[in-house]
């Protein structure tokens, strides 16, 4: 495997509508690159290289990975938690050794963006840039006190409602911040303090990667190419992406990256997919993991912050349909080095609702 070569292509977001699946690596080097994260960096390697970058406090130590920590539950950096000289917690978020992060600036900035906001985010210690092959890319980030809501109603699922409303309450007010351009940020133009799209209108955002992604689910018997053509020629001529002032979208708001203490949202974590969008792409990511019934309530405090938009259904349901056919090209690519079960019931829940959402847009007829 060419690292030099395939650094080029996983840290260019400018063809990506979600980077976890639009990033343009092959089935085997996914395979190679995230399967062994964890095992490839060692907590000592790890310890000798922060500090040799630290100006002020000290990194103590780094904890033996607890695989079933909140922390762990991303599926792309191998994550760690550490602790300062000063007694603070850190956490190391790594990318596998000598695979470049074309995103740790944005996410650093979408954080800072945030807490101006006076919304509960972390501040970035430290960000390393891969410098060869044999270095590691990572960012040391504040540690936020608190459960992460799937922790958090495994103790307490009475809270589930309220906890909902809440998240709703916070990403309307996530969604309200303004940003320039739309999709995936430019990371160079991060490294400066600007926060920057790559594409200058919502659908030309929409169609990065779009069509990749319906050749697979093609290729894969998910669909076939007459709903192909259809679902293409849809995406190309809807107005429904015409007139969108750009705002920032976290993309991943569910409850592994929301901290709450039962009765309010008290940290925002993981904007590793964060792009300029609109509410309805924001609220359509968030749908795809979540039942009708979470959604109504969700909304019900979202729609408590800020007014409910023009067309609001209409758009919620052409971006949900983009993000479907987003995560069923993601689940396909998957089945070939993960057959668990668990994945295969992924792929059948994503074949009814994206049954359900030809049939909205009368693409069967």
């Amino acid at each position: 495997m060419n690292k030099h070569d395939v650094n080029q292509r996983i840290a260019d977001r400018s063809d990506c509508f979600y980077w976890q699946t639009d990033r343009k690596i092959s089935t085997e080097e996914t395979r190679t690159i995230w399967l062994d994260r964890h095992s490839a960096i060692s907590n000592e390697d790890l310890l000798e290289k922060i500090n040799s970058l630290l100006v002020e406090e000290r990194l103590d130590t780094i904890y033996p990975i607890d695989p079933n920590a909140q922390t762990s539950l991303g599926n792309i950096n191998s994550v760690r938690v550490g602790r300062l000289s000063n007694g603070k917690e850190v956490i190391i978020r790594c990318h596998p050794r000598g695979i470049k992060n074309g995103y740790f600036h944005v996410e650093s900035l979408a954080a800072k963006l945030a807490t101006t906001h006076n919304l509960p985010s972390y501040s970035t210690y430290l960000i390393h840039d891969l410098e060869n092959e044999d270095d590691i890319s990572f960012q040391m980030i504040e540690k936020l006190d608190g459960k992460t809501a799937v922790f958090y109603l495994k103790e307490d699922p009475d809270s589930e409602n309220r906890i909902v409303y809440e998240m709703g309450k916070t990403l309307a007010k996530i969604n309200s911040i303004k940003v320039n351009g739309f999709g995936p940020f430019d990371n160079e133009k991060a490294k400066n303090g600007k926060l920057v799209g790559t594409h200058s209108s919502q659908k030309e955002a929409v169609l990065a990667g779009l069509y990749e992604n319906i050749d697979r689910l093609v290729t894969y018997s998910v669909i076939d190419e007459n709903m192909a053509k259809k679902m293409r020629n849809l995406f190309e001529t809807t107005s429904l992406f015409d007139n969108i002032t750009p705002s920032l979208v976290h993309n991943d708001f569910v409850d592994w990256n929301v901290i709450t203490n039962g009765t309010a949202i008290t940290g925002i974590l993981d904007w590793d997919e964060c792009v300029g969008g609109c509410p309805e792409e924001e609220i359509a990511c968030w749908s795809t993991f979540f039942t009708p019934q979470r959604l109504e309530n969700f909304l019900n405090g979202y729609f408590s912050v800020v007014e409910k938009p023009d067309n609001f259904e209409d758009k919620l349901n052409i971006f949900k349909l983009r993000y479907v056919i987003s995560k069923m090209a993601l689940r396909v690519k998957r089945l070939a080095y993960d057959n668990s079960d668990f994945l295969k019931t992924l792929i059948e829940n994503g074949k009814i609702h994206l049954n359900n959402l030809i049939k909205i847009f009368e693409l069967n007829k």
